[in-house]
């Protein structure tokens, strides 16, 4: 246990040093780097064409302009079967070639990959919930993928349409509620990746944020290992403070029950944000967001618990944070 947790410990600081990922012009999975390779061909083929309109149009303004001694009627040019033919076959070979790398591009990334991890992702307003079903693991708003193994992920929405995105690994999935929709690749690349929802959902859909965490497959097996061991118990105050009044809508066991209401808390303590990125996890925010959510984050289904006493809240505080994999430290990544 110990082993694994210094291993954990030093998989933090080294993606620490990760920058945060976003850009597609860097791909860290397989489906970005199949379009990334659609690129220089869609660009050689754009430049030809604009070397030759624009040289074109060039070489025609200045050679047929208008002179001074001109009085007579320019010759009149009533067409070219040769030069017609050729720009219509042209731009036609340029589309195929085009056709034919994008349709290869969509088969490769659309294709069922044998063995892949399966993660069911689930857009609520305004949060991510995933979901590892052969693994029995749930968190909410940071996903850990291990490097090298391909996924596959199933999702879709409990409310209003939202759009699954993480540039710097794949294309976008609509999240849509009461339908499915999938997208597959296999990780490339280790390091933290920022994710968003890039369908306007409501009041706080620029505050839907998600991170991807990509580490090597021997540090995922030893995460699965010491997450499905049942969450430490750091304050027993806390824990009664969270039974009356969080329990009903967030579960701490790490997998999902019957209902799903609000994010799982069973990695609460390893989070770097809250609110699905919108601060920074510090025990201040932490206690302003349980006592106002809605006046950190617009629209937020979570009601507020001014209610608490100082004491119960330091209690609430002190449990949620001791909700965490031993070693596992996220705090140290950029924020968002």
């Amino acid at each position: 246990m110990r082993r694994a947790a210094l291993a954990l410990a030093f998989l933090g600081m080294a993606l620490a040093q990760e920058g945060h990922r976003v850009a597609i012009t860097h791909p860290g999975g397989s489906y970005n780097q199949e379009v990334a390779f659609l690129w220089p061909w869609v660009y050689f083929f754009s430049f030809v064409i604009f070397l030759v309109v624009a040289g074109s149009l060039a070489y025609v303004t200045w050679k047929f302009r208008a002179r001074p001694d001109d009085t007579a009627e320019p010759p009149q040019i009533h067409g070219n079967e040769r030069l017609e033919v050729l720009w219509t076959l042209i731009p036609i070979f340029i589309v195929l070639v085009l056709f034919g790398l994008t349709a290869k591009a969509l088969i490769q990334v659309n294709r069922p990959i044998p063995g892949a991890l399966k993660v069911e992702v689930t857009g609520y307003q305004f949060w991510w919930d995933f979901h590892y079903p052969e693994l029995g693991l749930r968190n909410s708003n940071e996903l850990i993928l291990p490097l090298g193994v391909p996924v596959e992920f199933t999702i879709t929405s409990k409310d209003v349409i939202h759009s699954f995105w993480v540039p710097g690994l794949a294309g976008k999935r609509d999240a849509i509620p009461g339908q499915k929709t999938l997208i597959r690749f296999t990780p490339k690349e280790p390091g933290n990746y920022y994710g968003f929802c890039a369908e306007l959902c409501g009041p706080s859909h620029a505050r839907m944020l998600f991170r991807v965490l990509v580490v090597p497959k021997e540090a995922f097996g030893r995460f699965v290992e010491e997450a499905k061991a049942p969450p430490p118990v750091a304050d027993a105050r806390g824990r009664q403070v969270f039974q009356q009044n969080c329990a009903a809508c967030h579960g701490v066991a790490r997998s999902v029950p019957p209902a799903v209401i609000g994010p799982e808390l069973g990695l609460f303590g390893n989070r770097t944000s809250l609110g699905a990125g919108i601060v920074d996890h510090t025990p201040e925010n932490l206690k302003a967001w349980i006592k106002n959510p809605a006046g950190m984050k617009p629209g937020v289904k979570m009601p507020g618990f001014p209610q608490l006493s100082e004491g119960d809240l330091d209690a609430l505080v002190r449990y949620l944070e001791g909700l965490r994999v031993a070693g596992l430290d996220l705090k140290a990544l950029p924020r968002f």
